[in-house]
């Protein structure tokens, strides 16, 4: 994973709670370890916030913003040729799932990924769990 990389995972709640534990562990005992993995973890539990994530409309307004760092929602919503209101629409939901956030500068609300992030790496567990009810975490595998 490159530096500033923003992890979304799938079903893999009770791997990235091992891993914090084993990183309190290592901290506590004077060790060291990768701060990038502490800080930047999303894990998704519910398919459909996956599913709205992968959305090709998303996907678009992810790359315009790690790419070309936009100074407003109406900058983004011209870079990608869209209308405001669906951009506007689109980002809330983004932020709604955790993967951006906004900066206000005056009038303007910059959309940034999370934490100021510069990259997702987004790692699904399969199989996939598509009954909703039960989202239980299954073996890790990179995708």
């Amino acid at each position: 994973m490159t530096t500033n990389t923003l992890k979304i995972t799938y079903g893999q709640r009770e791997n990235n709670q091992r891993a914090a534990r084993e990183r309190l562990r290592q901290a506590k005992a004077g060790e060291t370890f990768d701060e990038q993995e502490a800080a930047f973890i999303l894990n998704f539990e519910d398919l459909d916030d996956v599913e709205r994530l992968m959305r090709r409309l998303n996907l678009q307004l992810l790359d315009v913003i790690a790419s070309e760092h936009p100074e407003s929602i109406r900058e983004t919503a011209r870079l990608v040729d869209r209308d405001y209101k669906e951009v506007h629409r689109n980002l809330k939901e983004l932020e709604a799932l955790g993967v951006i956030e906004f900066t206000t500068a005056g009038n303007s609300k910059r959309p940034i990924l999370r934490d100021g992030t510069e990259a997702i790496d987004l790692s699904i567990t399969f199989p996939i769990d598509t009954d909703t009810s039960n989202s239980k975490p299954h073996q890790e595998t990179s995708a």
